[in-house]
């Protein structure tokens, strides 16, 4: 395999709803969710938890960055992460944010303008550096970041939506499945179609625990 085939993912933020220090947190680590997938020389990015400051600041040191940011939703533990991202605030870097999940009268950058308000936040998008696209879709669509990579899409079952994402590159595949709800009807069958037959399944364990045996061999 080359170097310019090389599908290498990494995990950066584990947890969902808020990040946790301590020793207790250390096998998996306490940031929110972030999961890179770096497919040959291009470098995908899922979610923007806490765990993307880490991340930002491990491409701090190359003279260019170019990314792209797949948001599953908006919620805060899932972009809190984003205003402390250092590439994002150097000129000569691009960044595209996509997100699938939003209603037709609402876009992501107004989403993120919101949750980057004063009181709420001192700085606004706009004093971001780099080159910041703001890409929605809708849920099932399927996406193309580069030539090679293919992106496919499914909504979630989530309160105010939610996206799932496969990324398809040389011949292997990586699901990310984060954030749904169970239904009493068994599986979602859109999830069930979008991680068929693929090498890597990445998904929530918030109902894996003892108080949800039905659903342990989901």
């Amino acid at each position: 395999m080359s170097q310019d085939d090389a599908f290498e993912v990494t995990f950066w933020g584990v947890r969902g709803s808020i990040a946790c220090p301590g020793e207790s947190y250390v096998r998996f680590g306490g940031n929110t969710s972030c999961v890179s997938m770096r497919c040959g020389g291009r470098l995908l990015i899922f979610d923007a938890g806490t765990g993307l400051r880490p991340l930002g600041n491990a491409l701090a040191p190359e003279d260019r960055c170019d990314v792209d940011i797949f948001l599953t939703h908006t919620h805060f533990d899932h972009i809190v992460g984003l205003p402390f991202f250092q590439p994002i605030f150097r000129k000569g870097n691009k960044v595209r944010l996509w997100a699938g999940h939003l209603d037709s009268e609402t876009t992501l950058h107004q989403v993120l303008c919101e949750f980057m308000m004063a009181p709420l936040f001192p700085i606004p998008p706009a004093i971001f550096g780099a080159d910041v696209d703001y890409l929605d879709f809708e849920a099932g669509e399927e996406l193309q970041p580069a030539e090679g990579i293919r992106v496919s899409t499914v909504a979630l079952n989530h309160p105010n939506g939610a996206t799932g994402y496969r990324v398809d590159f040389a011949g292997r595949s990586a699901c990310y499945v984060t954030d749904t709800e169970h239904s009493e009807d068994g599986r979602d069958q859109n999830i069930v179609g979008l991680v068929e037959g693929t090498d890597l399944m990445i998904y929530d364990s918030s109902y894996t625990d003892a108080e949800y045996p039905r659903y342990r061999n989901w």
